[in-house]
């Protein structure tokens, strides 16, 4: 998997021990743990769908515009995002159950045969069947290793100059402070100005182009 590579419809990610990685979706941003098996069922300007199938995600929401939803699919249940927040979702080492943690936000959990269930902010929710009937509910655990790298990735979202110029759905807005400087022209306005380049450089001039499906 290469750094920067785009990722759509049908594209499948396996994180091994000690990987760390984040997708940036749009207005959302998820945030996979080591061990972790995902899917992308689907993937367009209205729908981000993942199947989740081992390990554990953080899914940071911004905004939810008319008509869009976030989904994920784990081996018990589905998972809808109703609103911004951050939600985790965990799968067992076993496969057998989900845990969906609502740090901030809510959501819809589903289930077989129609069951649901609401989920709110402040808990953990842990479904041991598909049809939602045997679970638990409890308060938010303590942070890990995972939760703190989460945390310091979104800071350096939410504290990015850069985030003044650019619009927060722009993918990768926050590389702007790493290899560049923002500067004003009166004859244009804000102005991004790339750092460590020759003198002469310009953009697309490097470098190669590639076809991502679809």
């Amino acid at each position: 998997a290469m750094i920067n590579r785009p990722m759509s419809t049908g594209d499948a990610l396996y994180l091994d021990r000690a990987a760390l990685a984040e997708l940036d979706i749009g207005a959302a941003t998820v945030r996979i743990d080591e061990r972790t098996s995902l899917r992308i069922l689907e993937l367009d300007d209205q729908r981000a769908q993942i199947e989740l199938t081992a390990g554990t995600i953080n899914l940071s929401v911004r905004n939810v515009y008319e008509g869009q939803y976030y989904e994920i699919d784990t081996p018990t249940l589905a998972f809808v995002v109703e609103q911004p927040g951050i939600y985790r979702v965990d799968i067992s080492p076993s496969g057998d159950s989900t845990m969906i943690s609502v740090v901030d936000g809510s959501g819809i959990v589903y289930g077989q045969d129609n069951a649901s269930y609401s989920v709110s902010n402040g808990r953990s929710y842990r479904f041991n069947d598909t049809s939602l009937t045997d679970y638990q509910v409890f308060s938010l655990p303590e942070r890990d290793e995972f939760d703190q790298w989460c945390l310091e990735r979104a800071q350096r979202y939410d504290e990015s100059e850069s985030r003044r110029y650019v619009s927060e759905d722009v993918i990768g807005y926050s590389d702007l402070d790493e290899y560049g400087t923002w500067g004003s022209a009166s004859s244009y306005g804000s102005i991004w100005y790339p750092s460590g380049v020759a003198v002469g450089w310009a953009p697309y001039r490097n470098g190669r182009w590639a076809w991502i499906d679809p």
